[in-house]
């Protein structure tokens, strides 16, 4: 591994990886929500956040009348 982070020292095999990795120690967050103004550091995360505005919850629970924007969710609700 040939890039390592000058913050956390972790390291990785491509630069691109560290530039990506580089942002978690920012806060500096540029991906505003249009909704709610919530900031994110990732347009990923934003997407990920604007489907709580919308209330489309396509994921079911099996043993219960809930429903849950994503499987991740779901998984936690099950535990």
């Amino acid at each position: 591994r040939a890039f390592s982070c000058p913050v956390c020292g972790r390291s990785f095999q491509y630069l691109s990886y560290l530039q990506r990795h580089s942002i978690t120690h920012s806060q500096h967050k540029p991906h505003q929500c249009r909704a709610c103004g919530k900031a994110f550091k990732r347009r990923s995360h934003l997407e990920r956040h604007k489907l709580t505005h919308g209330g489309h919850k396509p994921h079911p629970c099996p043993l219960c009348p809930r429903r849950f924007r994503d499987t991740g969710e779901l998984a936690q609700h099950q535990r």
